[in-house]
């Protein structure tokens, strides 16, 4: 189980660094009732990345990647993911390129209005920012894939999910320990504001670290 842990721990870069789901937990804490809130979204974030990655574990293998001899269609797989990702970091940084320079970041409709969200609809966008962001859902690709490769006993696949989801969690349970600490708030405030504007920055660089990730994994297990 060590192994399989060293091989997903550099896919919890993408949920550690994801910036809109720290943004969203702390429009959350800033608002009336905050914290519990925030609580609720972080609690549904954890249990829905723990859930998506036990079942993409699952589904991978059934599917035959559980083994040595990992098949062909595993890294083939990998490779796919790695294109994508590539193309739309291409098409992230052209979009970059073509808006114009000191133009201010754009606010999703969704982020803005956190702060009014009731329960049911903070359960659902934390559970959409896990299955609709590509970077979110590719970390939990990444270390479906490689933990899927160990023939672990469910009880290990169970305690080896958690610890990566626990970890990959760290950027979106730190603005909850600083809403605890003295002058919180001003920090949140500062930290929603420089996430907001480099978010673009973030994102295309996730995407590209992830796209080289998987263009690795896959070409090493084509050559192998």
């Amino acid at each position: 189980m060590g192994k399989a842990f060293a091989d997903m721990l550099p896919y919890t870069l993408g949920l550690i660094v994801s910036p809109f789901p720290v943004v969203a937990v702390i429009a959350l804490l800033i608002s009336a009732n905050g914290r519990a809130k925030a609580l609720l979204f972080e609690l549904t974030w954890l249990i829905m990345s723990w859930v998506v990655l036990l079942a993409l574990i699952t589904l991978l293998s059934a599917a035959g990647a559980a083994g040595h001899a990992r098949p062909a269609w595993v890294a083939w797989l990998a490779l796919i993911i790695g294109l994508l990702l590539l193309l739309m970091a291409c098409i992230g940084i052209r979009r970059a390129i073509r808006r114009r320079e000191g133009a201010a970041p754009r606010v999703p409709r969704w982020l803005a209005a956190m702060d009014t969200l009731n329960p049911p609809k903070i359960i659902a966008v934390a559970a959409l920012l896990i299955v609709a962001n590509p970077v979110n859902l590719a970390s939990l690709a990444g270390g479906a894939i490689t933990a899927a490769h160990e023939p672990l006993p469910l009880g290990r696949q169970l305690i080896l999910a958690a610890v990566f989801v626990v970890i990959g969690s760290i950027g979106v349970l730190t603005p909850y320990a600083t809403a605890l600490s003295a002058g919180g708030e001003q920090r949140l405030q500062r930290m929603r504001g420089w996430l907001i504007r480099h978010n673009g920055a973030l994102t295309l660089l996730l995407l590209l670290v992830f796209a080289l990730l998987f263009l690795a994994k896959g070409l090493r297990g084509l050559l192998s």
